[in-house]
């Protein structure tokens, strides 16, 4: 009889899935979809897109959670006050949790934590107060205590060792896999357009690309600005990005359908993720994978997921961006055409498939524990 893992899918109740909530279907739909030596029971909300598929899969329960009709409140209490004993039911010996949060106390459930970022522990300032207090209680306590934590940069790992004190053996580094992009027809822009991914939040640092994208546009007035994202309500307001928005040429085009997304990755001139910190930086894969010029920080976690494949500029400085922008956009053909290529070989480092194996062998690891 193979052992069984729990697999908690929580991120299933976004409507609008972004960031880390795609990362986790992705992760757990690559790890369902493999030959395997554990059975898995996957709690998750079947209204979710493609999680219904999961109950036919071989050696997979999907046990129905209705996080959709809960809200965010009721699915943290879900997770941990009754996760571990749905677990234990389903004879689950170890749970994956996904999205930095776990049970507080494992109990006789081991745990394994993917943890996407330390923002809330390390810049307390970007998100409001109700946030920074909930998470003490739902992420500090399962990280401490569980089996393993998997972060994915390296970047994330350093951050981990100095401000959580975790270290080997209990931590491990798995980068992200990259879904291929909807096909789709790049966007019909008569004008040219630089592309952002990113809601309105503190670190995404929104505000400076628009700075320097008012210089660019001075030299270039066809030159769009169009960003895709919504503002979140657990960070904090930047009442000088509200106005920057409404700047000449700047398009909010809010959340995106896969479809929209791709067809406008497709029929950017640039792709520009200025943000001062990230976990991963999936936006820069997107981008490199569909051949389109890639200018992004120079900080954070984003020169280990570039590579060599980007243009890189200081994330404080809206000189330095303004500067590399006009870099991305005058690049004669043949080096736009080398960047362009080596942006593809480096989206192709990243798949989940690979990602998924690693996570099997790290479920018989801890559960031979």
């Amino acid at each position: 009889m193979k052992p069984k893992v729990a697999l908690n899918g929580r991120f299933s109740r976004a409507h609008h899935p972004t960031g880390t909530q795609i990362a986790s279907f992705h992760l757990f739909d690559a790890i369902l979809r493999k030959p395997r030596e554990v059975d898995l029971v996957v709690f998750a909300d079947p209204e979710y897109p493609g999680v219904r598929e999961w109950a036919d899969l071989p050696g997979t329960q999907l046990v129905p959670t209705p996080f959709r009709k809960w809200s965010r409140a009721r699915c943290q209490i879900w997770e941990q006050l009754f996760f571990n004993d749905a677990a234990l039911r389903f004879g689950c010996r170890l749970g994956h949790h996904p999205m930095n949060t776990s049970p507080a106390n494992p109990g006789e459930v081991k745990s394994i934590v993917t943890l996407h970022d330390l923002n809330f522990l390390i810049h307390p300032e970007w998100y409001r107060a109700l946030f920074r207090l909930a998470y003490q209680w739902v992420a500090l306590p399962g990280l401490h205590r569980a089996s393993r934590v998997v972060v994915i940069s390296q970047y994330i790992r350093d951050q981990v060792k100095q401000h959580l004190n975790i270290g080997e053996p209990r931590l491990k580094v798995i980068p992200d896999g990259l879904p291929p992009l909807a096909e789709a027809e790049p966007v019909n822009e008569p004008s040219p357009y630089i592309f952002c991914v990113g809601s309105y939040q503190p670190h995404k640092n929104l505000a400076r690309l628009i700075q320097a994208y008012q210089k660019l546009r001075v030299e270039n007035p066809p030159l769009k600005l169009k960003i895709a994202g919504l503002p979140e309500k657990r960070f904090q307001q930047d009442r000088e990005l509200d106005r920057l928005l409404e700047t000449p040429g700047v398009e909010r085009l809010g959340y995106l359908t896969p479809e929209q997304l791709s067809a406008n990755y497709r029929g950017a001139s640039v792709f520009c993720f200025p943000s001062l910190e990230e976990g991963f930086g999936l936006p820069i894969l997107e981008a490199m994978s569909v051949g389109v010029v890639v200018v992004t920080s120079d900080a954070s976690c984003m020169p280990e997921t570039a590579g060599d494949a980007a243009i890189f500029v200081d994330p404080k400085d809206v000189d330095d961006m303004a500067l590399g922008l006009r870099t991305a956009l005058h690049l004669d053909p043949r080096a736009k055409e080398k960047l362009i290529q080596k942006g593809k070989d480096r989206a192709r480092l990243f798949c989940w498939g690979v990602v998924a194996l690693q996570y099997l062998d790290l479920y018989q690891e801890v559960l031979s524990e």
